[in-house]
């Protein structure tokens, strides 16, 4: 089966030469779902994605309540400026992650 992806936005990352793409994928006659990848830029690749979290179709709602969970001044904050302001960053269980070349 062939997979399909349909960009859906793109978000400050935590640094300037970072970004998270959210992108819909799916299989061929399969319900899509959700793909945010942790993207780098390099001046010799250009845009690589290090990370990549895959939701599972079910799981769209679930996020959705979830983010409605927030205090209402964090969930409609203006996105920064500039990217020295944490946006949106990888985490584990000991704090933010950054990613490595």
């Amino acid at each position: 089966m062939a997979q399909h992806e349909k960009e859906l936005d793109l978000l400050a990352g935590d640094a300037d030469n970072t970004r998270v793409k959210l992108v819909q994928v799916g299989e061929t006659g399969e319900t899509p779902t959700l793909e945010m990848r942790m993207q780098r830029y390099s001046c010799e690749l250009g845009w690589r994605t290090h990370r990549r979290i895959r939701l599972a179709p079910g799981q769209i709602g679930d996020l959705r309540e979830a983010l409605n969970h927030m205090d209402p001044d964090a969930r409609e904050a203006d996105a920064p400026a500039e990217a020295d302001v944490p946006f949106l960053s990888v985490v584990s269980g000991d704090g933010p992650q950054q990613s490595s070349g």
